[in-house]
């Protein structure tokens, strides 16, 4: 059985992946759609997202948010704070957004 900490550190190695893809395409415009990965706890998911840069920003200033396709959320340690039809943004609680906002990089 996974623990609410190995999913958790999941989503934050993912949160890391898309933080070097915003970096390498910063010259990008903020208007543009980009490919991020998936953020969610599901070991088997690999499936992309369309943000442009400014809504992966917005996710990105809480380090408790994620941004996974909707139907990846994942009841019991987290929660459904914002979306569309292309993702949703998730907010840990619990347990789960302690650990998420210890690997946050900007809480370092």
């Amino acid at each position: 059985m996974t623990t609410t900490g190995e999913l958790a550190r999941r989503q934050t190695m993912f949160r890391e992946v898309n933080e070097n893809i915003a970096s390498l395409t910063n010259l990008l415009s903020a208007t543009d759609y980009q490919l991020f990965i998936c953020e969610c706890s599901d070991n088997a998911c690999a499936e992309s997202l369309d943000l442009t840069a400014e809504e992966y920003m917005t996710v990105r200033a809480s380090g408790t948010h994620f941004v996974v396709k909707p139907g990846h959320q994942q009841a019991g340690i987290e929660r459904v704070v914002d979306g569309n039809g292309r993702f949703l943004v998730v907010e840990k609680i619990g347990r789960a957004a302690d650990i998420a906002q210890a690997d946050y990089p900007d809480h370092k």
